[in-house]
Order: structure tokens, then C-alpha cells, then sequence
């Protein structure tokens, strides 16, 4: 099941954006090594002070957060324009009102590791179609992210290559690439197929205009 929760809303909501950071500090900075900043036991930036939304993937049987990712319009502040123009090669900047930013796409680690089961193409698919389902109800055109080229493999797998927007670089540890997904029924529907999901990922129906206000 996938929430959605408004990043200006997060004070109502303690316990779910607790979990969320604390799971991208395990992944981003315990596990992964990354250069990112934490605050505590939270892996937080100033992106997250720009009202982003958070999509989240809990498991039906234990109700436990399993992964999450963050949504940026590119009118605003985001990733790709503004910490990694290199990753747009000769490419102008993107900014666009059809077109958002991924970021922060992270799975419980726990799951990654469980080799035995489909959990993480499970929990990962949720979380792109759930991307994908508020992007087709409010006429987005495409959905970009800055991520490694492991991550890039795996989005190959799930159904959903994407497009690379210009050459992998080296940023710290990692290649680094920027990939970008046109937003379209047929995408959806084939993510669908491949993590053998059935129906609407959302917790309720809901555009990113709407889940911006709520």
C-alpha cells in the first residue's frame, strides 16, 4: 500500500515521517556510505523544507514501512538543477510544471538483503506506481531522478528503464546518472505486470494538486 504524505504536513503525521527518515539515514548514510547530512538518527536536507510529498510502500501484513521516495516539482528546488547539473551533460536546466523529480528512492535494507523473496520488487514497483498513478491523474508529462546506475539496473528489471539524460559521473562513491520516465498508462500497467500487482497502489485516489493541499 502506498501513503502519501505532504511535506508542510509532516507535523501531523510524527510517527510516519519519523520512520521515513530514520529509514533513509540506515540506507543513505549506514549502509550505502553516501555524503549526506543527518540530524540525529534522521537523514534530512534543505529539499525537504521545500513542501515535497512523500510516497511511501508499507507491507499489508505488518503494516511496516518498507521504502519511500521524495516528489519536487522542477519549478522549484530539486536535486538534478541544482546539487547535480553535471549529471544534465549539454542539456539546459528542466523546469517544467509537467515534469517532477524523484529523489530519495530508498528500501528497508532488511528486504534488500532477504535474496529468498520478491519483497523489494515488490516494495520498489509500489513505490513507482504509486509515482506513476498520481502522475497520470494530474498530467504530468515525465518524472526525473538523479541515481546510481545500480539502482538504474534495477529499475531495467521492474519494467521501467527510463532514458538516460545525458552520461553516468562519478559523485563520490557512486556513478551517478540522470534517467527520465515519461509518465504513461502503458509504463504503468507494465511495472504492474512485472511485480504482478493487481489494482490501484494508493491509499486513496489523489493527485499531486491534491496531495500538495491536503
Amino acid at each position: 500500500m502506498i501513503r502519501i504524505l505532504n511535506g508542510n504536513a509532516r507535523g501531523q503525521h510524527p510517527r510516519a515521517i519519523d520512520e521515513m527518515f530514520r529509514l533513509r539515514k540506515r540506507v543513505f548514510h549506514d549502509f550505502l556510505k553516501w555524503d549526506v547530512k543527518t540530524d540525529g538518527e534522521w537523514e534530512i536536507d534543505h529539499y525537504d523544507k521545500a513542501n515535497p510529498l512523500y510516497v511511501m510502500s508499507y507491507s499489508p501484513e505488518t503494516g511496516k514501512l518498507r521504502g519511500s521516495l521524495r516528489l519536487l516539482p522542477t519549478l522549484g528546488p530539486n536535486m538534478l538543477d541544482d546539487t547535480f547539473p553535471i549529471l544534465l551533460g549539454d542539456n539546459p536546466e528542466i523546469r517544467s510544471a509537467s515534469v517532477w523529480e524523484s529523489s530519495r528512492f530508498c528500501i528497508d535494507p532488511d528486504i534488500s538483503q532477504d535474496r529468498s523473496s520478491n519483497q523489494v520488487t515488490v516494495a520498489a514497483a509500489e513505490l513507482m506506481c504509486g509515482v506513476g498513478e498520481l502522475g497520470l491523474a494530474s498530467g504530468i508529462s515525465h518524472i526525473v531522478t538523479v541515481t546510481d546506475v545500480f539502482l538504474e539496473r534495477m529499475f531495467r528489471r521492474m519494467g521501467c528503464p527510463g532514458e538516460r539524460i545525458a552520461e553516468p559521473h562519478r559523485i563520490g562513491s557512486v556513478y551517478a546518472v540522470a534517467v527520465a520516465w515519461e509518465v504513461t498508462r502503458e509504463l504503468l500497467d507494465t511495472m504492474k505486470h512485472v511485480a504482478a500487482i493487481d489494482g490501484t497502489v494508493l491509499e486513496r485516489p489523489m493527485s499531486l494538486e491534491t496531495a500538495r493541499a491536503a
